[in-house]
This record gives structure tokens, C-alpha cells and sequence, in this order.
């Protein structure tokens, strides 16, 4: 479970960081200021670090540190683990000054949820901190590569099936609504009727090479949605 350090003043967006991370299999650890989170990151393991540069003065006694501060002071406490910023700050000279001050990444507001998750995971990836290649049975998942392997050969992968496949390997086991589907993988709201899902899945199971009438991975719940039954390594 990869281990996360946000720091947010505002409260509703570190609750709504926390809620939307968590669900999606993450260890999070909220920090409001520099001070919290130099005391996380002190006596926690954390994997990544997600710094929002502009912060506010912060609730009473603190130190009033901006992201900027405090990446440099991670960073000198021996800190080596990946620093991402979130800044509305888009200016050639901030975005030097940040990777100057030792971050990896920047985050540019606004954002959706799902492309911050995107460039954290890229970012453990390149720290060796998340997965990308799963193994079932026969068939290698790459996902970094956008590939499904067989013994014959390989089928590539379009953007949005990766990400749906990757949604159903971390989710595997579970039942998957098609409402969940829609807002965590394609960001739409609830309500909307579209048949966009199962077009996806039916590609996806092609390249597979799974049967839907007796799948060894994605089983259609009639009525409900999908479910991932495969296990790694089997």
C-alpha cells in the first residue's frame, strides 16, 4: 500500500484528497501545515510527498511555511522519496525555483483527481515504489507499455483501457458498479446514461483473448456491473 503525504491547508481538499486515495488503495497522511508535515514525514514512512506550494497562514501557531519552504526542508532532513507540487503558480521562473528546491514533479490547478493520481503513480514507478507488469496465468499485463502479452504476440492498449483495466486489477475480487466505473475511471457524474462501459470491456476482454461466456477475468454481474476474478499469478 503506497504511502502518501499531503499537504493542504484547506480542509475540504485535504478531506476530499484523503477520501478519494484512500478508496483507491493508498495510505494517506494529511499534513495542513509545514510543521505537521515535517513531523509526518520524520516519524512515518512515506512513499511520495504532494505539496501544495501556495499555502495560508494555517490554523493558530504555525509557522506559516509555503511548499517551497517546505520541500527544502524535507529535503535537507535527508527526505529522498518523490516531492510533487500542486500550484495554480504557472510561471517558467516558479515551476525552476520548485525543481531547484528539489521537487519531482508539478501539478498544475486546476486538476482532476484522476490526473494526479496518474503523475503520483508515475512518479513511485520511477522511485520503484508501484507496480506496472502483472502476471495471470498466460496473459502479462504491461501496464506502463499500454500491452497485453500472449504467447503469440501482443495487443496494445488505447489510454482508456488501460485505465480501466488497471482500475479492475486494483479493485480485483470486488463487484464494480457501472456508476463506479463512470466516476472513477471516465470522471462523469451519476445519472448519465451511456453504454461506453461495456463497449470498453468488451475490448478489453478481446485483448485478453477472455471468453465472456465463461471468463477467466472480467465477469459481467447482470444488472450490477463487473468483477475482476483473476489472480495474480494463477
Amino acid at each position: 500500500m503506497p504511502r502518501i503525504l499531503f499537504v493542504e491547508d484547506e480542509a475540504e481538499v485535504l478531506k476530499t484528497l484523503t477520501k478519494f486515495f484512500t478508496r483507491e488503495g493508498y495510505e494517506v497522511h494529511g499534513a495542513r501545515t509545514g510543521a505537521e508535515a515535517i513531523d509526518i514525514a520524520d516519524s512515518r514512512p512515506v512513499d511520495i510527498a504532494v505539496l501544495d506550494v501556495m499555502l495560508q497562514e494555517g490554523p493558530a501557531g504555525s509557522e506559516g511555511m509555503d511548499g517551497f519552504e517546505i520541500c527544502r526542508s524535507l529535503r535537507d532532513g535527508g527526505f529522498d522519496r518523490p516531492i510533487i507540487f500542486v500550484t495554480a503558480r504557472t510561471t517558467e521562473q516558479d515551476k525552476l525555483l520548485g525543481f531547484e528546491m528539489g521537487a519531482d514533479d508539478y501539478v498544475t490547478k486546476p486538476f482532476s483527481l484522476l490526473e494526479l493520481k496518474a503523475r503520483i503513480e508515475a512518479n513511485l514507478r520511477r522511485a520503484g515504489g508501484a507496480k506496472s507488469v502483472y502476471k495471470f496465468g498466460d496473459v502479462e499485463v504491461d501496464l506502463d507499455a499500454y500491452e497485453i502479452r500472449h504467447a503469440d504476440g501482443a495487443e496494445r492498449l488505447s489510454n482508456r483501457e488501460r485505465d480501466l483495466l488497471r482500475y479492475f486489477i486494483e479493485h480485483a475480487g470486488k463487484i464494480i458498479p457501472r456508476d463506479e466505473l463512470l466516476k472513477r475511471v471516465w470522471e462523469y457524474k451519476s445519472g448519465i446514461a451511456t453504454r461506453t462501459v461495456d463497449t470498453h470491456v468488451l475490448t478489453v476482454r478481446k485483448k485478453l483473448r477472455d471468453d465472456a461466456s465463461s471468463p477467466r477475468f472480467i465477469q459481467t454481474l447482470h444488472g450490477v456491473g463487473y468483477q475482476f476474478i483473476a489472480k495474480e499469478g494463477a
